[in-house]
């Protein structure tokens, strides 16, 4: 529990220094071809910031594959655009644990001042249509509507597996 809330305090200095300071997105230039780079550069800077980290992360353990890479800078961005702040953030992860009547209210309407927090709950999706319009290889576009669900069963045996599985564990690491 200590640890949890170490991990959580720090993500919000985080997200309040990438406010101050936006990332070198330098990283995500070498890896994302000009369409998706402009997608990642409509994130607020504290989603870049953590897609950066990802990249890093997966990086450390030896992730070279395109597919996988532009899926962690990009995994996150169904969020941008909608004025996803830091209290729609919070109260995800306290809410959706703690009071799950109240969270699924809050992300029934796509509209109005709950927008924010249908959008948190629907990223993925969101996300994974913009890439997809944009050009991205279907895997990317996979992995980023699937980064907060189980691998789909069809996936088993597939680099989309393994993929997939890097990808959660520097989401969470980060």
């Amino acid at each position: 529990m200590l640890n949890a809330a170490r991990y959580r305090i720090s993500q919000v200095g985080s997200f309040l220094a990438a406010r101050r300071l936006p990332p070198d997105d330098g990283p995500a230039a070498e890896v994302l071809p000009v369409d998706l780079l402009a997608l990642f550069r409509q994130m607020p800077p504290e989603d870049r910031r953590h897609a950066l980290r990802v990249l890093a992360d997966l990086r450390s353990r030896g992730a070279v594959a395109p597919e996988l890479l532009q899926a962690g800078l990009l995994h996150d961005l169904g969020k941008a655009g909608a004025g996803v702040g830091l209290i729609h953030r919070v109260a995800r992860v306290v809410l959706r644990r703690r009071v799950p009547p109240l969270w699924r209210w809050l992300i029934a309407c796509p509209t109005g001042w709950r927008r924010p927090f249908w959008v948190v709950a629907h990223h993925p999706e969101r996300g994974a249509v913009w890439v997809e319009t944009a050009g991205a290889a279907p895997e990317v576009a996979a992995l980023v509507r699937h980064h907060e669900q189980r691998a789909p069963a069809e996936w088993s045996g597939t680099p989309l597996a393994g993929w997939h599985a890097e990808l959660a564990w520097a989401d969470a690491r980060s």
